[in-house]
């Protein structure tokens, strides 16, 4: 097979040409944010809920599939990336892989989040005081914080001030 990167014509591509345009894809979770940008939902699902990723390098991947993967994920996968980014994308399925799932590594840091909180003083006397209570979502300050700054009204600059002295 010829390991050289393909344009999106099919024609042999430059290594140097191949380079700058893997840079976008330094990591998996911009892999990930590809496929959200060409609204390949199907195929997203699919890639969170069945690839252990086994190793990743931009153009690369190896993943062995969990037991609910599409035998044909790994060729659509690379059909996709490389036509989204015009350069030859290498999917490969090994076996052995142990990472968790997308999905399942997401599910986890979740539950440590929920534990965190269940641990929390404050909601140890919550609890107290409120036996039923039931934690229906829990968010980090951080997305609070980007949520705050999402809704907050621009700055003004050039806006006029009353008590502002000329």
């Amino acid at each position: 097979p010829d390991p050289a990167p393909r344009g999106p014509r099919g024609s042999a591509l430059p290594q140097a040409a191949a380079e700058p345009a893997l840079a976008h894809y330094p990591t998996f979770e911009h892999v990930m944010r590809l496929m959200e940008a060409n609204r390949a939902i199907r195929l997203l699902v699919e890639v969170r809920a069945g690839v252990r990723l086994v190793s990743y390098t931009p153009g690369r991947i190896a993943f062995t599939p969990a037991e609910t993967a599409p035998p044909d994920l790994a060729q659509r996968l690379q059909q996709s990336l490389s036509g989204w980014t015009g350069v030859r994308w290498i999917v490969t399925v090994e076996g052995g892989g142990t990472a968790p799932t997308w999905d399942e590594a997401e599910a986890a840091a979740q539950d440590a989040l929920a534990e965190a909180a269940e641990a929390h003083p404050l909601m140890q006397a919550v609890r107290a005081a409120f036996p039923q209570a039931k934690i229906t979502a829990i968010r980090s300050r951080e997305a609070m914080e980007q949520e705050a700054g999402a809704d907050a009204l621009p700055e003004a600059d050039d806006e006029w001030d009353p008590f502002e002295d000329d």
